[in-house]
């Protein structure tokens, strides 16, 4: 497990979320093995709205797959023009009807909380990576230990298996994981709740390039 530190932020709710320094609320720091292995991770549900629907999983994959080797681009939010790693996911999840924020950091208080491992995770999960100190880097779960996203360092748009040493890198820069949807019903947050202002883009990820 690399070092490092993740500085975890208490917001206007009693639950812990990763944000950014410029953030008001008191500060509180842990290692990431001290995040990892305590599960402290950011947000956590306030449950799925009235007669929301949420995706289901294959669906998610089937839409995410239609966008393979479309160019990454930083700050980018479509096909047309290209994505990059949030603006990527929230595409394909809106195609589902499920409204996302911009940013991984947002997207982190998406939905409901999944112990990082990957025995843990669902097909149409969120995975979340930290290089540094905050989450940077958000990719969806495929199922059989692949991830699909766009990725800065891949290109653009594409899969990655986990048991790579390109993928290991990702398994060990994960640091929490989402879920968006339980038997149907959406556990995504009205999007003003999850929307913080201000907040960053998020930048290229520096994973191994792909073999």
């Amino acid at each position: 497990m690399r070092s490092g530190s993740l500085e975890l932020f208490t917001p206007f709710t009693p639950l812990c979320v990763l944000a950014l320094s410029s953030c008001t609320p008191a500060m509180v720091s842990r290692t990431t093995s001290d995040v990892l292995s305590s599960v402290v991770l950011a947000g956590s549900p306030t449950g799925p709205r009235p007669g929301a629907a949420g995706p289901s999983a294959p669906a998610v994959i089937e839409t995410a797959e239609d966008y393979i080797g479309v160019p990454y681009r930083w700050g980018g939010t479509s096909p047309r023009t290209g994505f990059d790693c949030s603006g990527y996911v929230r595409y394909v999840y809106a195609q589902q009807g499920v409204q996302l924020p911009r940013t991984s950091r947002e997207q982190a208080n998406a939905g409901e909380r999944v112990t990082p491992r990957i025995s843990a995770l669902r097909q149409g999960d969120l995975m979340l990576f930290a290089e540094r100190t905050t989450i940077s880097h958000v990719a969806i779960y495929a199922g059989g230990g692949r991830i699909i996203h766009s990725s800065s360092s891949g290109g653009g748009v594409r899969y990655d298996d986990l048991a790579t040493r390109r993928g290991k890198w990702f398994a060990q820069h994960m640091v929490a994981a989402r879920r968006l949807a339980v038997d149907g019903r959406s556990l995504v947050q009205a999007l003003d709740l999850l929307t913080r202002r201000n907040m960053p883009l998020d930048p290229p990820d520096h994973a191994p390039p792909p073999q």
